[in-house]
Formats: structure tokens, C-alpha cells, sequence
């Protein structure tokens, strides 16, 4: 199946896609790896006037440490973690 036809956006700063969720109210979806939201499109079952790839935002996608503790963005792959020198887990 295909999906309905939607816009498809790819901001480039997280400020850019929460100014497009404001805008498309409860219409937009968010996109963040596809493994749910591009089979309920398929099936009709979901559909967006707008899909926010967030992808291509920087800030989502940082690793780091805070007051001792880590910090992994929404974007962060588990595969990246995982080939990460920086991560390292001992127990």
C-alpha cells in the first residue's frame, strides 16, 4: 500500500520543528526513524498533513556528560552508542 498523499519537512534546528508542530496543530507527525509511523501510513491507518523528519537536527543527535551523568539526544542511534569510544559501561 501507499500512503495518502502528505508535505514533508526537514528542519534543520529544533526551534524549525516545534515552530511546524505549532503551526499544523494535531495534524503533523514526527518522524524519528520510521519503524511505526511509516507502516501506519502505509496502512492508512495514520494520516499526517505534514511529516517532521527530525533527522537533521544537530542538538538531537548530541552525546555527552552532565554533572556526572549521561546525556544521549532523541536521535541517538543505539548503534552509534554502542560504537561510541566515549560511552564506556562497567559493572
Amino acid at each position: 500500500m501507499k500512503p495518502p498523499q502528505f508535505r514533508y519537512a526537514r528542519p534543520g534546528t529544533l526551534e524549525e520543528a516545534l515552530s511546524l508542530l505549532e503551526e499544523e496543530g494535531g495534524e503533523a507527525r514526527v518522524l524519528a526513524g520510521g519503524q511505526s509511523l511509516v507502516p501506519l501510513m502505509n496502512m492508512r491507518l495514520a494520516r499526517p498533513s505534514v511529516v517532521i523528519d527530525l533527522g537533521s537536527i544537530p542538538e538531537l543527535s548530541v552525546m555527552g556528560t552532565t554533572n556526572g551523568m549521561w546525556q544521549l539526544g532523541a536521535m541517538v542511534t543505539q548503534r552509534t552508542a554502542e560504537l561510541s569510544s566515549r560511552l564506556v559501561v562497567s559493572g
